[in-house]
């Protein structure tokens, strides 16, 4: 998701949005507008949001971690070289698979596919992101905002169960952890969820999203 607000540049201050993703929304504001819908910014400030990510994500990792020690016992914490080799390169293939999962889950409701979604890296420190060009509804925004959540946090976190695995159990964890943002994100789209009069977009430069709601 795009949120540079969390990215800070070298100044401290925030990094500039890309110019395409700004005059994309600007456009995407005015037709909503004269359209007769509201703007309604969902945004929250970085420190909110560092600590709404634990307190939304942390209870399934707890929960996870409870699940894990349930079937096997107990963790030792004890994880040879091969171990901590495979979790770093892992968990850093995982930071930009889980952008990519947000476009992967967005794409399914664009109208140009592909080229609705904005991949790229922000050069202040070098972090993924992924920015969606297109409005959808609450439900498919949601969709795509969670899909790292499931995909790379739940899934990884099934086959450590299985097999015991404590590098595995730590990976799915870290990921569920990294997904606290989403699930912040998800926390404020649940009051849109079933309004069919509600369109969802990404805020070009604050973290969270904008709706548009119809007027009456």
């Amino acid at each position: 998701m795009y949120m540079p607000e969390n990215l800070g540049n070298k100044k401290g201050g925030k990094p500039a949005a890309p110019k395409e993703i700004l005059e994309n929304y600007e456009r995407q504001k005015a037709a909503f507008l004269q359209a007769g819908y509201v703007e309604q910014q969902e945004t929250i400030t970085v420190k909110k949001a560092n600590v709404m990510a634990f307190v939304t994500a942390g209870p399934f990792a707890i929960m996870g971690v409870i699940v894990w020690l349930w079937y096997w016992k107990n963790f030792s914490g004890d994880f040879s070289m091969w171990d901590i080799a495979c979790y770093l390169v892992l968990f850093m293939l995982c930071i930009f698979i889980h952008e990519l999962l947000h476009g992967v889950g967005w794409v399914l409701w664009t109208k140009q596919g592909f080229k609705s979604i904005h991949l790229g890296i922000m050069r202040e420190n070098a972090t993924p992101y992924c920015h969606c060009k297109e409005p959808l509804k609450p439900e498919q925004y949601l969709f795509g905002c969670i899909l790292p959540f499931v995909v790379l946090g739940i899934c990884f976190l099934i086959p450590a169960i299985i097999t015991g695995s404590q590098m595995l159990l730590l990976l799915s964890v870290s990921n569920i952890l990294s997904a606290g943002g989403d699930t912040t994100i998800v926390n404020m789209l649940k009051k849109y969820l079933g309004r069919k009069d509600c369109y969802i977009t990404d805020h070009p430069e604050q973290c969270g999203f904008v709706a548009f709601i119809k007027q009456v």
